[in-house]
């Protein structure tokens, strides 16, 4: 069998890989007009007209059912200004600026990256480890800069201290993505462009043998 038929996979191997990040750049896309138009906050639980409103001071001489009414209001608006503060600390991290610079970086290298991929042209490898690392920089440092403002928000709302580290791990998990889709990019590379050759069996290696050279000894020469 031809040793380069072992490297005839089938094209489909690079092509649905092409089709997954060009459906992760569609989102990429998508994402970016959505910041633009509705900003870091974007369409939230508040964005209805349902926004609490303080209960004001709490009725001493109320009944007990005007007083367990001011109780839950008054959690609601704690809650509604606990999610103020995180977004507004968002906003002055930077998130959306770097949000966005890193999602026109992603579209610029990810255009030909999938066209690389969907052909199999030699440069996919290039191509894939730059839009590989261009991502997975720019969510691990959008992590970093969110998972403690969000972690904190987590932490004041009840219940929410239990799933608080989801928020902690974010870093961790973004870094691993980045990591799999560039070893994936390797992979299908030298699937279709590492191309070995079989090296020679002992039994067929050619061995120069010097000959014998006459030598002399001196007087001892018979």
């Amino acid at each position: 069998m031809d040793i380069n038929s072992i490297n005839d996979h089938s094209p489909w191997w690079a092509r649905a890989f092409s089709i997954f990040l060009a459906v992760m750049l569609f989102f990429t896309v998508a994402n970016l007009f959505y910041i633009e138009i509705f900003g870091i906050n974007g369409i939230n639980h508040y964005s209805f007209g349902n926004e609490p409103i303080n209960p004001g001071e709490y009725p001493e001489n109320g009944t007990s059912e005007e007083q367990r009414k001011y109780n839950y209001s008054l959690s609601e608006w704690e809650d509604y200004q606990a999610y103020q503060e995180m977004m507004q600390e968002l906003e002055d991290s930077s998130l959306t600026e770097i949000t966005q610079v890193f999602a026109v970086l992603s579209i610029l290298v990810g255009i030909p990256a999938i066209a690389m991929f969907w052909t199999q042209n030699e440069k996919m490898l290039q191509f894939g480890i730059a839009y590989g690392a261009i991502t997975t920089i720019g969510e691990v440092w959008k992590a970093y800069i969110s998972s403690d403002i969000i972690a904190s928000f987590m932490e004041s709302v009840p219940g929410g201290a239990d799933y608080s580290w989801m928020a902690k791990i974010s870093v961790l998990t973004s870094g691993i993505c980045g990591i799999v889709f560039i070893a994936l990019a390797i992979v299908l590379h030298n699937m279709y462009h590492n191309l070995n050759t079989m090296p020679e069996s002992g039994f067929h290696l050619k061995v120069d043998n010097p000959g014998f050279s006459d030598s002399n000894h001196g007087d001892n020469d018979l």
